[in-house]
């Protein structure tokens, strides 16, 4: 794994306007993703960095849905995630 692209996704979420929790649970999930799956990632902070905001409540959305087993919360994170991706 190129330890660059995560460090350089950490250096972008560190800066976010995340709280410390919000960026370490982030960091986290990005740090047992795989390599290819971090460059897009990389890509799209760094030409947006309010991504790391949107991407964030996109995970904790689907993550209390998962939690809860509500389908229908799962639902409405994905149709949010369609409709940011589509702007």
């Amino acid at each position: 794994m190129d330890h660059n692209t995560f460090r350089e996704i950490h250096k972008i979420i560190e800066s976010s306007d995340l709280s410390v929790h919000e960026k370490r649970e982030f960091t986290e999930l990005f740090a047992q993703t795989k390599e290819a799956a971090l460059k897009p990632v990389l890509t799209l902070f760094t030409q947006d960095p309010a991504w790391v905001e949107k991407l964030y409540e996109n995970y904790k959305m689907k993550k209390e849905a998962i939690v809860t087993g509500s389908m229908a919360a799962w639902q409405d994170a994905i149709e949010k995630e369609r409709e940011e991706l589509s702007k």
